[in-house]
């Protein structure tokens, strides 16, 4: 077995040093040499397709599936030779993959089933099958998601279509420091919230969605003076596959014998 490179945190250039510092990271999370994946249960799944514990555990072989405290129907997993998309569970559409911290952002939403939710920097998508998830199916509570890239809505739109999770979520390609559509009036045919009707009158511009569910999709966005009950911003790159982003080209680099110091700088750049 060939012996795994390991990173130097003295070797860090002062500018990033200064940035974890200023940000209180310790630096000790780049010498982490086998990030766990994380999994989610998609509950939107019937009950009796959900994966147990037990059957996470055969279908990747190993017993390093464990529950995360404080985030149900949420396991991180000791991968080994296995992949997430290998094994049946995910085939079947039944679990997706989403960082631990991404999911902690989403939980910190404490999400109720009336909410109406508004996810900025929502690609790639995890996070929004995870409110789709804990918004679930009965009640009014909507998610419109925004991003400025259309590619990365394109994935999102597929990740929602895949795990059957987008009857009740919406996007739209914008800019989120100044997307201004309010929350959706209607869920198919039921009300979410009366409007006024004079403001409904002064209404002139419609924003098309890059895409919506058949539920939402022809909404109107008359809705007025009420906006969304919680939002989320989480941009990218604030999460733990960031870490294993950098220690995947650190270790790739220290192994062909290229300092690291060049590199690290530039995502301080």
């Amino acid at each position: 077995m060939t012996e795994k490179a390991v990173f130097d945190i003295t070797q860090l250039p002062a500018s990033f040093k200064k940035f974890l510092e200023d940000n209180d990271i310790d630096p000790a999370v780049y010498t982490v040499a086998d990030l766990p994946r994380y999994i989610r249960t998609n509950t939107h799944v019937p009950l009796s397709r959900r994966p147990t514990l037990q059957d996470l555990k055969d279908q990747f072989e190993t017993e390093q599936v464990i529950p995360v405290p404080g985030l149900q129907d949420f396991f991180s997993v000791q991968l080994g030779d296995k992949r997430i998309s290998d094994i049946s569970a995910y085939k079947e559409h039944a679990i997706f993959g989403i960082d631990l911290s991404s999911a902690i952002a989403v939980q910190a939403l404490e999400l109720q089933p009336d909410d109406q939710v508004l996810d900025l920097c929502c690609a790639p998508g995890a996070k929004l099958c995870m409110i789709a998830n804990l918004l679930g199916k009965e009640g009014l509570g909507t998610a419109t998601g925004v991003d400025l890239a259309a590619h990365r809505l394109a994935t999102c739109r597929s990740l929602l279509k895949k795990y059957k999770v987008g009857e009740k979520v919406r996007l739209f390609e914008a800019d989120g420091t100044t997307f201004s559509v309010l929350p959706p009036q209607r869920l198919g045919n039921r009300v979410i919230c009366a409007t006024d009707n004079e403001k409904k009158r002064q209404k002139t511009t419609v924003v098309k969605p890059f895409w919506a569910s058949r539920l939402l999709r022809f909404d109107d966005q008359s809705r007025s003076g009420i906006g969304y009950d919680k939002v989320l911003v989480d941009a990218e790159c604030t999460h733990d596959g960031s870490i294993a982003h950098i220690l995947k080209v650190i270790l790739n680099l220290t192994s062909i014998g290229v300092k690291v110091c060049s590199i690290l700088l530039l995502f301080t750049m």
